[in-house]
């Protein structure tokens, strides 16, 4: 008896082991097409190869036997919110695609936008074997914000019992993530004088892609990025974040290269302030297989006289954009935007230096040695007859010294000296030890050394830096009885805009 029970039981056990399968007579397969890379900030993440006609998710089935199918839910839950949707966007919104054969009446039931699963009803229905059939499951957006790479599907069935079998159960959707902007830089930089004066009104943001295909535009990708309801391009941005820029300094921006004749892009707002610090750029044409380089040139507009500057920077971030969410609340996708990114700022990248306004001047030889000394005359020409217009901007300000002596072996250390109140050497400086326009100073090297402390003899050379533009001098080395000699004072062209390293243009001058 109990050796007749236990194998009733072994019978039993394996019928409802084998139960399911045996029932199951129409075998489903899921096949993914994933995309390569996507943006990792991107709101609205491809879950298929945009640059494939077979983007998307592929559902396969043929049968075993001939059945009576129950209609059954296919569930494809994605590893993050679904931010597109039936209607969003309007040319590429979620759907079924390309049904054939056994799933013919296949169609989408549902869309937890929240939890990303899609719900897709399999049909019911008598089917004679050999039978066969497909569709695709096409336009799933989700908000990759977050996710790490592979980023993979799970199917499931919600119910065994129905006639159809799975024969995979997760799949990959996107390869990898990787950044929408690899670098923001200053190609060329601009140059402001405190004086509200622009030696250098040009420069140059270089803005390179983080992969290729990061940014898309829809001429490329037909369909892909045109919000709901409009009927213009809306293809992936950048906007440019500047900071710094003085109230009443205006910047003017302007596409200038790229580094493939494929880029395009345009340009919405070509004019920033400090109240309307922001402009985005579109891409309007890309390449989908190089990492492209846009160049965005900039022009430093003239400073009105009513203008206060202070030292400082301009800087510019970069982000992908437009910048939202992915969903309106739980369960709506976000069209007003679409597509969109989490902000993830790039840089700051320095475009403009702000200097005080300065003349660089280079006494070449000085020598206070005995009866030598070297006598230092400077003007501060910024007060001219030339008027507003053609003139300078008149300016006061202290002068800086840095000297160089020599030393028995070479070069001795070096050591600086700055004019203010209370160090006022020579004659013609002002109470606060600036040389007013129109004025000019005199004084010997001994003077300045006494001032900085210095004893002993000097013989060397001497940068002086002024506080003001369009500073002239003359020094002269005599014993002050028999022997006098002009030494000629050198102007540099300023060292922010042109630095003494490069020869050409950089060479100092008398005439600068």
């Amino acid at each position: 008896m109990r050796s007749k029970f236990v194998l009733g039981l072994i019978v039993a056990m394996v019928v409802f082991a084998l139960a399911p399968s045996s029932f199951a007579q129409v075998n489903l397969q899921v096949f993914t097409n994933p995309s390569a890379q996507e943006v990792q900030t991107a709101r609205n993440a491809q879950t298929g190869d945009p640059l494939s006609s077979g983007a998307g998710i592929l559902v396969s089935g043929s049968t075993i036997a001939s059945i009576t199918l129950t209609a059954t839910t296919l569930l494809i839950d994605y590893p993050a919110a679904v931010t597109s949707s039936p209607t969003v966007p309007s040319t590429d919104p979620v759907r079924i695609d390309g049904v054939t054969g056994i799933f013919a009446g296949a169609a989408i039931s549902s869309i937890n936008y929240l939890t990303g699963v899609v719900e897709i009803t399999l049909p019911g229905g008598p089917v004679t074997s050999p039978a066969s059939g497909s569709f695709r499951l096409v336009g799933v957006r989700m908000d990759a914000n977050g996710l790490t790479a592979p980023a993979t599907v799970t199917y499931a069935l919600s119910s065994q019992a129905n006639g159809y079998i799975l024969s995979s159960a997760s799949g990959t959707v996107i390869n990898a993530f990787g950044p929408g902007i690899a670098s923001v830089a200053a190609n060329n930089t601009t140059a402001i004088f405190t004086n509200r004066t622009v030696p250098d009104p040009t420069g140059n943001i270089r803005i390179v892609e983080g992969f290729a295909n990061a940014w898309r535009d829809n001429l490329t990708f037909p369909g892909t990025m045109t919000e709901t309801g409009r009927t213009t391009p809306n293809p992936y941005q950048i906007r440019l974040t500047f900071s710094g820029i003085p109230a009443g300094v205006t910047l003017t921006l302007g596409v200038a290269s790229s580094t493939t004749s494929t880029l395009t892009a345009a340009l919405g707002s070509t004019t920033i302030t400090t109240d309307a610090n922001t402009a985005t750029v579109s891409i309007n044409e890309s390449s989908p297989t190089a990492v492209e380089t846009l160049d965005i040139s900039v022009t430093v507009g003239a400073i009105g006289s009513s203008v206060t500057v202070t030292p400082g920077t301009i800087t510019v971030t970069a982000t992908m954009a437009p910048v939202g969410t992915g969903l309106l609340g739980t369960d709506v996708p976000r069209s007003a935007t679409y597509p969109n990114f989490a902000a993830a700022e790039v840089g700051p990248a320095t475009i403009s230096t702000i200097t005080p306004a300065s003349t660089t001047l280079l006494i070449p030889f000085a020598v206070r040695d005995g009866a030598f000394d070297t006598g230092i005359s400077v003007a501060n020409t910024s007060l001219d007859p030339f008027g507003t217009t053609s003139g300078a901007t008149p300016t006061a300000g202290p002068i800086s010294f840095a000297f160089y002596p020599r030393a028995a072996t070479g070069a001795g250390t070096a050591f600086p000296l700055t004019t203010s109140a209370t160090v006022k050497p020579g004659i013609g400086l002002d109470a606060s030890g600036n040389l007013p326009p129109g004025a000019t100073w005199t004084v010997l090297l001994s003077e300045l050394l006494t001032a900085a402390g210095q004893t002993g003899p000097f013989t060397g050379y001497i940068f002086m830096t002024t506080g003001f533009l369009n500073a002239h001098g003359a020094p002269f080395v005599s014993d002050f009885r028999n022997f006098t000699s002009f030494t000629p004072m050198l102007v540099l062209p300023p060292p922010v805009t042109t630095t003494r390293s490069t020869p050409v243009g950089g060479a100092e001058a008398l005439d600068f």
